[in-house]
């Protein structure tokens, strides 16, 4: 755990595979302000401790990404913040006021996250996108809408996309590749794997079923 303003210098010398993140003054400091608690002034890690929550976080975050390049970008960043939050009360000793519960969103919030999602479905949206819409940081968005509808920004944006991959399969003769790339999820593979693992069948299997005859 290394403080940028100490001007650290390093010197490595052989091949190595290394995972890298950067936190941010800001997002601390917002991170600490929307908990009720006093800022974080530095990050401390004995570098002899192994971070067994870090290491699984960081192989399920390679994981997703090598195994679906495409993958929602939005559960790339739900694990950014989930990365910070332990960050910040591990290393920089942040502990939330026990008077503050955060809650959901407010309803206009609600209804302008859904249709940012709805009418975006193809981009690569982030969650700092929605949560500005929101007037929101994003991990107070993440948390509220975790609140209001239940589950995650990504699992909720990645049902809308298989919702609406659904209806243009049954509604147009749209090769599954072009649905693929207007649903937003980047090629026909990568579609085939996420409807497969949340429908139970492959797109091709579940439209001739409901389209033959």
């Amino acid at each position: 755990m290394i403080d940028l303003r100490d001007n650290p210098q390093c010197e490595f010398k052989g091949p190595f595979d290394a995972v890298q993140y950067y936190v941010p003054r800001k997002a601390l400091d917002e991170f600490a302000r929307e908990h009720g608690a006093k800022p974080v002034s530095t990050l401390k890690w004995s570098r002899d401790q192994r971070d067994p929550f870090l290491s699984t976080l960081s192989n399920v975050l390679l994981s997703a990404v090598e195994r679906d390049p495409a993958t929602n970008q939005l559960f790339i960043d739900q694990i950014g913040l989930s990365v910070l939050a332990h960050v910040a009360q591990t290393y920089g000793g942040m502990r939330p006021s026990d008077g503050v519960s955060g809650g959901g969103l407010a309803p206009w919030q609600e209804r302008r996250a859904k249709e940012i999602m709805r009418t975006r479905l193809a981009s690569n949206l982030t969650i700092a996108d929605v949560a500005a819409e929101c007037k929101l940081t994003p991990s107070h968005f993440a948390r509220s809408f975790r609140r209001s509808i239940g589950v995650a920004p990504h699992e909720f944006l990645s049902q809308l996309r298989i919702d609406e991959a659904k209806r243009l399969m049954l509604t147009t003769k749209l090769p599954l590749a072009d649905i693929a790339l207007i649903c937003g999820f980047g090629d026909q593979s990568y579609f085939t794997r996420v409807f497969s693992r949340n429908v139970g069948a492959s797109p091709g299997a579940w439209r001739r079923a409901r389209t033959d005859g």
